[in-house]
């Protein structure tokens, strides 16, 4: 999904549980990050990476409603395609399974496992970094691997950051409101974390100045309340 200008890539969906944005740097030759948004509902699976979108008719994956977002980076921003290629795998593979109905963190687990096998065989030293969540069941599990980076802030307005030299998964259930997946590229500022959580793509995005980095990106879920606000 892109507006604006052609090489800008910044998007937003909504869910009846989840509002979700994503900006990246805007300058598309040499970015390699790689975000990914998939939602199924209803009999619709909608799937976003990068600045393209798919809506895939006709599949019927899952009886609820599930949401994926992940962030892929490459370790050297010289050499991407080990992230270019572990996203894409990640995903179609995602795709393949009914997270209503089996553990989201089992999935997770058993997917990244694959692609770290994929990785190591094709690409030898070059490694790739991800942050991810998934929603499904109305429950949230997130995931970072290899220093990928994470903020949650709970329902009460705390921030926790979640990274790991490794893979952590963890199942947060429905004790969250906001999520933030950033690489490492963007300006963090731990003062600035709770608006750059809360306040309008837009803003942070201009304000962060993410269209002059390259190599900066975000995704951001919001969870709705009943009446369908945040």
């Amino acid at each position: 999904m892109a507006s604006g200008k052609e090489d800008q890539i910044i998007g937003k969906v909504q869910t009846q549980d989840l509002s979700v944005s994503w900006a990246s740097g805007f300058t598309t030759d040499g970015n390699t990050d790689r975000l990914c948004i998939l939602t199924m509902a209803h009999g619709q699976v909608r799937l976003t990476m990068q600045s393209a979108t798919l809506n895939l008719k006709g599949m019927r994956l899952t009886k609820g409603h599930v949401c994926v977002f992940a962030l892929f980076e490459a370790f050297d921003p010289k050499k991407g395609e080990a992230a270019d290629k572990a996203s894409e795998m990640f995903m179609n593979m995602m795709m393949k399974y009914d997270i209503t109905k089996k553990p989201a963190k089992d999935v997770l687990k058993k997917c990244l496992s694959k692609v770290d096998k994929m990785v190591a065989k094709e690409f030898k030293d070059e490694k790739y970094k991800a942050s991810i969540a998934a929603f499904a069941s109305k429950d949230l599990t997130v995931c970072t691997v290899n220093g990928g980076r994470m903020f949650l802030m709970s329902e009460d307005k705390k921030i926790t950051e979640m990274t790991s030299a490794e893979m952590t998964i963890l199942t947060l259930g429905s004790t969250w409101k906001n999520i933030m997946l950033i690489s490492g590229g963007y300006p963090f500022v731990k003062d600035e974390i709770k608006e750059d959580m809360t306040y309008p793509i837009t803003e942070t995005v201009k304000k962060k100045d993410i269209a002059a980095i390259t190599n900066a990106s975000i995704i951001r879920a919001q969870k709705m309340d009943p009446e369908g606000k945040r």
